[in-house]
């Protein structure tokens, strides 16, 4: 059950990332950019372990995690 649990968070805060990764090129922050970009690689090294292992019930929580973090991330952005 806690993979399942850090597999959604993972999939959450990579969306999140994600949105604030492009805010950061939007605005030439290169720097911050940067940064939320190897933000973006961990959080899709995680993925892949999860469909290397064959965890599926990981691999849809992670996925509805990354549905929720994209949803929050641009409504927040409104």
């Amino acid at each position: 059950m806690l993979i399942i649990a850090l597999a959604f968070a993972s999939g959450f805060a990579l969306d999140v990332v994600w949105a604030a990764c492009v805010i950061h090129v939007q605005d030439k922050h290169p720097i911050s950019a940067a940064n939320t970009s190897v933000a973006i690689y961990v959080f899709t090294l995680i993925s892949t372990v999860l469909i290397v292992d064959k965890a599926v019930a990981a691999c849809v929580a992670y996925a509805i995690g990354s549905w929720v973090g994209t949803y929050i991330a641009v409504r927040r952005k409104k």
